[in-house]
């Protein structure tokens, strides 16, 4: 490029030229004609995505908006002067970038991906795939918006018919630019932590203290219980621990509390199983548990940081008499041998080995209950709760009958069950004023990844909870909380099928978001009108209390409950646990309220590190705040200190 300056040149050099030049305001209109398309790409995209006809008329506005600008500029690199030429030609090259960064969003779009996924080796291949278009659309869009942004600031004051102040032009190129791939750094620098990451732990921790739910336990304690702690007289690890066993002594005086170094207490150390420092043992008559913490602080954080859990489970194990749960058998449940060799071929998802875990923690026994074990003629006497989970195949008449007199009598029972299987269980639910419908959910935009195909709006994810007891810790957490199903159906009220004792009363406990509808066809898109948009039911408690109170199985209070949950994925291995963390308190508190353990209901304390989870509305404020209102702050104030030197110079 070069500099202008001479009028008497310029006015010769323009001469013949076939229209004269215009001022560089008039090419604003053009750039925000551009920058509005982009504009409402964004709101189409963004904002109102669930109206199909409007998100297309909005993507359709915004092309025509963007040929208008494209060919406007065009028409002005023919009629402006030779030195105005160059802006204009860097200008259509931002166009030009800024439509490429279109394209590459386009990439990473659900139709694209699945078209692309038979050239994938695996979902993880299609995962990385679309994160890499993620970041690049963005940082070709930010370096190609913002220079361009740049330039139109220095080339509207300019007479473009008497002259063009190429440097002045190129440097607000150049600091556009510095300023774009500074943000496209951050964007990059994002892109490889989440890819490698490792962390590193810098901090100090907080010791968990106790909780309420323990500190109800301590509470009902209907004998002495002896804790006696095994650590040298000054130990930081002991403060913590000796901390969390006074805040829990405060609770109830049957908890007695002893500080003892093992090293001048062999003895003591010898008859309780303490082999070393670092010890908690629970002592309660000829009975004893030990909890293994460790003298230095570096081996015990993490124990320290989920004391009040291990407390919890070795509290339960001592003081409590073991329940059993029974797991039905023989239908194909989830877990079974043939679910669990479709799951190596990659047909299903996971087992029930984190489910059983939940439960063995709380002190139960785990059985299977098959055809062999009764369930064809009545469930066990010994039964505190009967787990239903995703069978594939339906129930015998008999089978469903026992099950019935089961609960008739006080039992307590989970259901689990999958749209795909179309296993309903109308015999064991309706008599209870539940129906069971097989049809999966789906949501526009999925709030939860797997496959990065249009199956994933399939994946329902919600924080609506309503306020019960066996959803207690989710209902008060709704705003940190969220349960995950992966491909869930939905529960309806009815009439019950028999009018033989009180009338059941049913609680719907987890609803989905008002943005779901039940995908008739299997599609994945939202066909009206046959397909409904609306607040779904996807699970629900059921109370009633049996006519024959003295007949109640085991460790039940002789009354009947049963929860009923849409989706046995939730349950599944990694999901249970590594995915999400609200999937785990809603076993957890059902498990609890099913075996009549109400007053336990209650998180955990635990002082370990989770994942943050914000709601939709935070997770946007929070876009804004960063992606628009930081950077518009920062260049506003940049804009004012220069304009401001100006004024002084």
């Amino acid at each position: 490029m070069s500099v202008a300056t001479d009028r008497s040149a310029a006015a010769n050099a323009g001469a013949g030229s076939p229209t004269p030049g215009s001022r560089g305001a008039r090419g604003l209109l053009l750039t925000a004609a551009y920058l509005a398309a982009m504009v409402l790409l964004y709101i189409g995209e963004r904002l109102l995505f669930e109206s199909v006809l409007v998100r297309g008329t909005l993507a359709a506005l915004a092309l025509a908006l963007i040929a208008v600008a494209i060919g406007g500029r065009l028409r002005r690199l023919r009629q402006m002067h030779p030195w105005a030429r160059p802006v204009e030609r860097a200008i259509l090259v931002a166009y030009a970038a800024g439509v490429g960064a279109l394209l590459l969003y386009l990439l990473q779009a659900d139709f694209v991906l699945a078209l692309l996924r038979p050239y994938f080796g695996s979902p993880q291949t299609a995962q990385r795939f679309a994160a890499v278009l993620g970041t690049l659309w963005v940082v070709l869009w930010v370096c190609a918006i913002t220079p361009l942004l740049f330039v139109e600031i220095s080339y509207a004051p300019m007479d473009t018919s008497r002259t063009v102040e190429l440097r002045r032009i190129r440097r607000s190129w150049q600091s556009g630019l510095v300023v774009a791939l500074t943000a496209a750094l951050t964007f990059t620098l994002n892109f490889i932590a989440s890819e490698l990451n490792t962390s590193v732990d810098l901090s100090y921790f907080k010791t968990t203290r106790a909780s309420e739910s323990s500190k109800k336990m301590v509470q009902q304690l209907s004998e002495p219980l002896r804790v006696v702690i095994f650590f040298p007289g000054a130990n930081e690890v002991l403060d913590h621990v000796r901390s969390f066993f006074e805040d829990l002594r405060s609770a109830s005086p049957r908890l007695r509390v002893e500080v003892v170094d093992q090293v001048l207490e062999p003895k003591l150390a010898k008859e309780l199983g303490a082999a070393e420092n670092g010890t908690v043992v629970f002592v309660r008559g000829p009975q004893k548990e030990t909890l293994n913490i460790g003298d230095k602080l570096q081996r015990a954080k993490s124990k320290l940081k989920r004391l009040d859990a291990d407390f919890q489970q070795l509290f339960l194990r001592l003081m409590r008499v073991q329940k059993v749960a029974y797991f039905t058998v023989g239908h194909e449940e989830r877990g079974s041998a043939r679910r669990a060799e479709a799951q190596e071929n990659g047909q299903t998802t996971g087992g029930l080995r984190d489910l059983r875990k939940l439960l063995e923690g709380l002190n139960y026994r785990v059985r299977d209950l098959g055809l062999a074990d009764g369930l064809g003629s009545e469930v066990p006497r010994d039964a505190t709760m009967v787990l239903v989970i995703g069978p594939q195949q339906p129930f015998l008449p008999t089978e469903s009958a026992a099950m019935v007199a089961y609960l008739r009598r006080g039992g307590r029972v989970l259901v689990m069950l999958d749209p795909e299987a179309g296993v309903t269980l109308d015999e064991l639910l309706n008599p209870f004023a539940l129906k069971y419908v097989a049809q999966p959910l789906a949501v526009e935009v999925p709030l939860a990844r797997v496959s990065f195909t249009q199956a994933d709006r399939q994946l329902i994810v919600t924080n609506r909870f309503g306020v019960h007891p066996s959803v207690g810790t989710l209902s008060r957490h709704s705003t940190q909380l969220v349960v995950v199903m992966a491909r869930a159906g939905y529960l309806e009220q009815v009439a019950p099928a028999t009018s033989v004792g009180p009338a059941p009363r049913v609680a719907f406990t987890v609803h989905s978001l008002p943005l779901a509808w039940n995908d008739l066809n299997n599609n994945f898109l939202f066909d009206a009108p046959a397909e409904q948009r609306k607040l779904f039911e996807l699970a629900a408690a059921v109370e009633i209390k049996p006519t024959k109170p003295s007949s109640a199985p085991a460790g039940s209070a002789g009354e009947t409950r049963m929860v009923v949950v849409a989706d046995s994925d939730l349950a599944s291995d990694g999901l249970l646990f590594s995915r999400a963390v609200g999937n785990r308190y809603l076993l957890l508190d059902a498990f609890k309220w099913l075996g009549g353990d109400d007053q336990l209901i209650g998180e955990t304390a635990s002082e370990e590190d989770v994942p943050i989870a914000h709601t939709r509305q935070q997770d946007q404020l929070w876009f804004y705040l960063t992606i628009f209102g930081m950077p518009s702050l920062v260049l506003g104030l940049g804009l004012i200190y220069t304009q401001r030197r100006r004024r002084m110079g």
